[in-house]
Protein backbone atom coordinates (compact mmCIF):
# COMPACT_ATOMS: atom_id res chain seq x y z
CA UNK A 1 0.00 0.00 0.00
CA UNK A 2 1.23 3.29 -0.77
CA UNK A 3 1.52 6.97 1.47
CA UNK A 4 2.94 10.11 0.82
CA UNK A 5 3.00 13.07 2.79
CA UNK A 6 3.69 17.06 1.91
CA UNK A 7 6.35 18.89 3.10
CA UNK A 8 3.97 20.18 6.31
CA UNK A 9 3.62 17.08 7.19
CA UNK A 10 0.07 16.69 6.49
CA UNK A 11 -1.62 13.45 4.11
CA UNK A 12 -1.53 14.33 0.35
CA UNK A 13 -3.82 11.80 -1.21
CA UNK A 14 -6.12 11.90 -4.44
CA UNK A 15 -9.34 12.60 -2.41
CA UNK A 16 -11.84 13.95 -4.64
CA UNK A 17 -14.72 13.79 -2.95
CA UNK A 18 -15.28 14.31 1.07
CA UNK A 19 -18.96 13.87 2.39
CA UNK A 20 -19.83 14.99 5.36
CA UNK A 21 -22.12 12.75 7.48
CA UNK A 22 -24.29 14.48 10.10
CA UNK A 23 -25.54 11.58 12.35
CA UNK A 24 -29.14 9.89 11.75
CA UNK A 25 -28.74 11.30 7.35
CA UNK A 26 -28.97 8.21 5.38
CA UNK A 27 -25.67 8.04 5.77
CA UNK A 28 -25.40 3.75 5.18
CA UNK A 29 -27.41 3.85 2.42
CA UNK A 30 -25.71 6.84 0.72
CA UNK A 31 -22.07 5.10 1.69
CA UNK A 32 -23.36 2.26 0.23
CA UNK A 33 -23.83 4.33 -3.37
CA UNK A 34 -20.86 5.51 -3.14
CA UNK A 35 -19.14 2.37 -2.48
CA UNK A 36 -20.87 0.78 -6.20
CA UNK A 37 -20.10 3.71 -8.13
CA UNK A 38 -16.59 4.49 -7.17
CA UNK A 39 -15.38 0.98 -5.67
CA UNK A 40 -15.32 -0.35 -2.36
CA UNK A 41 -11.65 -0.08 -1.88
CA UNK A 42 -11.85 3.57 -3.05
CA UNK A 43 -14.34 4.60 -0.81
CA UNK A 44 -13.10 4.78 3.16
CA UNK A 45 -14.99 5.54 6.48
CA UNK A 46 -13.87 8.15 8.24
CA UNK A 47 -14.78 9.67 11.87
CA UNK A 48 -13.19 12.29 13.71
CA UNK A 49 -14.77 12.55 17.23
CA UNK A 50 -15.94 16.18 17.66
CA UNK A 51 -15.14 16.81 21.10
CA UNK A 52 -11.74 15.01 21.29
CA UNK A 53 -10.67 14.69 18.06
CA UNK A 54 -10.27 10.67 18.28
CA UNK A 55 -9.56 9.43 14.49
CA UNK A 56 -11.33 6.25 13.27
CA UNK A 57 -10.36 5.05 9.37
CA UNK A 58 -13.16 1.95 8.77
CA UNK A 59 -14.05 1.97 12.16
CA UNK A 60 -10.21 1.39 13.27
CA UNK A 61 -8.03 3.41 15.72
CA UNK A 62 -6.33 5.74 13.20
CA UNK A 63 -3.02 6.76 14.85
CA UNK A 64 -0.22 6.12 11.81
CA UNK A 65 -0.79 9.73 10.26
CA UNK A 66 -0.83 8.25 6.50
CA UNK A 67 -3.72 7.38 4.12
CA UNK A 68 -3.99 5.46 0.74
CA UNK A 69 -3.55 7.40 -2.20
CA UNK A 70 -6.25 5.08 -4.06
CA UNK A 71 -8.49 6.21 -1.75
CA UNK A 72 -10.87 9.09 -3.86
CA UNK A 73 -14.01 8.90 -1.58
CA UNK A 74 -13.74 10.27 2.26
CA UNK A 75 -17.06 9.87 3.98
CA UNK A 76 -18.28 9.70 7.59
CA UNK A 77 -18.67 11.80 10.93
CA UNK A 78 -16.64 14.58 11.06
CA UNK A 79 -16.22 18.33 10.68
CA UNK A 80 -14.66 20.19 7.54
CA UNK A 81 -12.91 21.78 10.20
CA UNK A 82 -11.61 18.71 10.97
CA UNK A 83 -11.03 17.30 8.13
CA UNK A 84 -8.55 20.33 6.84
CA UNK A 85 -6.96 19.87 10.20
CA UNK A 86 -5.57 16.53 9.92
CA UNK A 87 -5.72 16.22 5.58
CA UNK A 88 -5.17 18.23 2.58
CA UNK A 89 -8.38 18.68 0.93
CA UNK A 90 -7.92 20.83 -2.08
CA UNK A 91 -8.88 20.05 -4.94
CA UNK A 92 -11.44 18.10 -3.30
CA UNK A 93 -15.49 18.79 -3.35
CA UNK A 94 -17.66 18.48 -0.10
CA UNK A 95 -21.10 17.55 0.31
CA UNK A 96 -22.76 16.60 2.97
CA UNK A 97 -27.20 15.93 3.31
CA UNK A 98 -29.14 17.57 6.03
CA UNK A 99 -32.54 16.53 7.18
CA UNK A 100 -35.24 17.99 9.45
CA UNK A 101 -34.06 18.67 12.98
CA UNK A 102 -36.94 17.61 14.79
CA UNK A 103 -36.76 14.42 13.31
CA UNK A 104 -33.46 13.87 12.83
CA UNK A 105 -33.03 14.19 16.97
CA UNK A 106 -36.00 11.80 17.86
CA UNK A 107 -34.11 9.55 15.36
CA UNK A 108 -31.01 10.03 16.65
CA UNK A 109 -32.05 9.40 20.29
CA UNK A 110 -34.01 6.48 19.26
CA UNK A 111 -31.44 5.32 17.61
CA UNK A 112 -29.33 5.55 20.59
CA UNK A 113 -31.39 3.55 22.86
CA UNK A 114 -31.15 0.60 20.75
CA UNK A 115 -27.31 0.57 20.66
CA UNK A 116 -27.38 0.45 24.29
CA UNK A 117 -29.77 -2.20 24.70
CA UNK A 118 -27.79 -3.93 21.93
CA UNK A 119 -24.85 -3.71 24.05
CA UNK A 120 -26.12 -4.32 27.56
CA UNK A 121 -28.34 -7.55 26.23
CA UNK A 122 -29.75 -7.43 29.59
CA UNK A 123 -32.24 -10.35 28.99
CA UNK A 124 -29.56 -12.55 28.58
CA UNK A 125 -27.73 -10.86 31.56
CA UNK A 126 -30.37 -10.49 33.53
CA UNK A 127 -29.61 -7.46 34.44
CA UNK A 128 -31.64 -3.95 35.05
CA UNK A 129 -29.56 -1.36 33.96
CA UNK A 130 -31.16 0.07 31.27
CA UNK A 131 -34.22 1.81 33.01
CA UNK A 132 -32.18 2.64 35.91
CA UNK A 133 -30.00 5.04 33.72
CA UNK A 134 -31.46 5.23 30.70
CA UNK A 135 -32.77 9.27 30.11
CA UNK A 136 -36.33 10.07 28.25
CA UNK A 137 -36.05 12.28 25.11
CA UNK A 138 -36.86 15.33 27.10
CA UNK A 139 -33.61 15.07 29.03
CA UNK A 140 -31.81 14.07 25.98
CA UNK A 141 -32.99 17.17 23.76
CA UNK A 142 -32.25 19.40 26.96
CA UNK A 143 -28.88 18.35 27.18
CA UNK A 144 -26.61 21.04 25.72
CA UNK A 145 -24.05 18.23 23.85
CA UNK A 146 -27.29 16.97 21.89
CA UNK A 147 -28.14 20.22 21.05
CA UNK A 148 -27.57 22.06 17.06
CA UNK A 149 -25.69 18.73 16.10
CA UNK A 150 -25.63 20.10 12.29
CA UNK A 151 -24.12 23.10 13.28
CA UNK A 152 -21.32 21.69 15.50
CA UNK A 153 -20.37 19.16 12.36
CA UNK A 154 -20.47 22.02 10.05
CA UNK A 155 -18.55 24.10 12.49
CA UNK A 156 -19.15 27.61 10.97
CA UNK A 157 -18.68 26.45 7.03
CA UNK A 158 -21.48 28.06 5.57
CA UNK A 159 -23.82 25.46 3.05
CA UNK A 160 -23.01 27.95 -0.13
CA UNK A 161 -19.47 26.69 0.18
CA UNK A 162 -20.63 23.06 -0.04
CA UNK A 163 -21.15 21.69 -3.99
CA UNK A 164 -23.76 19.80 -2.72
CA UNK A 165 -26.67 19.69 0.02
CA UNK A 166 -28.81 17.01 -0.15
CA UNK A 167 -32.13 17.14 2.13
CA UNK A 168 -32.61 13.11 2.98
CA UNK A 169 -36.86 14.18 2.95
CA UNK A 170 -36.47 14.34 -0.75
CA UNK A 171 -33.48 11.94 -0.54
CA UNK A 172 -34.36 9.74 -4.17
CA UNK A 173 -34.56 12.70 -6.25
CA UNK A 174 -31.33 14.40 -5.08
CA UNK A 175 -29.75 11.71 -5.34
CA UNK A 176 -30.16 11.37 -8.68
CA UNK A 177 -29.22 14.90 -9.22
CA UNK A 178 -25.98 14.54 -7.35
CA UNK A 179 -25.71 11.81 -9.65
CA UNK A 180 -26.02 14.28 -12.77
CA UNK A 181 -24.15 16.56 -11.00
CA UNK A 182 -20.86 14.02 -10.44
CA UNK A 183 -21.50 12.43 -13.65
CA UNK A 184 -22.14 8.83 -12.31
CA UNK A 185 -22.71 6.53 -15.37
CA UNK A 186 -25.61 4.77 -12.53
CA UNK A 187 -26.83 5.91 -9.40
CA UNK A 188 -27.65 2.97 -7.14
CA UNK A 189 -29.86 3.34 -4.43
CA UNK A 190 -29.98 1.78 -1.23
CA UNK A 191 -32.22 2.12 1.78
CA UNK A 192 -31.31 1.32 5.64
CA UNK A 193 -32.92 2.11 8.44
CA UNK A 194 -31.21 1.44 11.65
CA UNK A 195 -34.00 2.98 14.02
CA UNK A 196 -36.47 0.84 13.04
CA UNK A 197 -40.31 2.41 12.68
CA UNK A 198 -40.86 5.85 12.98
CA UNK A 199 -41.59 7.83 16.31
CA UNK A 200 -44.27 10.17 17.04
CA UNK A 201 -43.96 13.14 19.69
CA UNK A 202 -46.44 15.16 21.18
CA UNK A 203 -46.61 18.75 19.76
CA UNK A 204 -44.77 20.20 23.04
CA UNK A 205 -41.91 17.95 22.76
CA UNK A 206 -41.35 19.07 19.59
CA UNK A 207 -41.47 22.31 20.27
CA UNK A 208 -38.82 21.87 22.76
CA UNK A 209 -36.71 20.26 20.45
CA UNK A 210 -37.18 23.43 17.78
CA UNK A 211 -36.20 25.53 20.56
CA UNK A 212 -33.10 23.67 21.58
CA UNK A 213 -31.70 23.80 18.39
CA UNK A 214 -32.58 26.74 16.56
CA UNK A 215 -29.13 26.94 14.76
CA UNK A 216 -29.95 23.75 12.96
CA UNK A 217 -33.65 25.01 12.50
CA UNK A 218 -32.18 27.98 10.32
CA UNK A 219 -29.42 25.81 8.47
CA UNK A 220 -32.35 23.54 7.03
CA UNK A 221 -33.97 26.17 5.75
CA UNK A 222 -30.76 27.82 4.37
CA UNK A 223 -30.71 24.11 2.82
CA UNK A 224 -34.14 23.85 1.37
CA UNK A 225 -33.73 27.36 0.00
CA UNK A 226 -30.35 26.05 -1.72
CA UNK A 227 -32.50 22.74 -3.44
CA UNK A 228 -35.35 24.73 -4.54
CA UNK A 229 -32.39 27.00 -6.57
CA UNK A 230 -30.87 24.04 -7.41
CA UNK A 231 -33.86 22.34 -8.68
Amino acid sequence: MNFFFNSDGRITHKVKLVSVHIPKTAGTSFRNTLKEVYGADQVIRLDINLEDEVIRVNEQLWNEKKLSKEVEVVHGHFSPHLFEKYFRTSPALFITWLRDPVERVISNYYYLEKRLKEELQEEKKGLNILSKMQRSLSEYVTDPLNQNRIAKFLQGRSLDDFAFVGIQEYYADDLQQLGRILSWREVPYYHHNATGKSRTVGDALREEIIRCNQEDVALYEHALSLREKRC
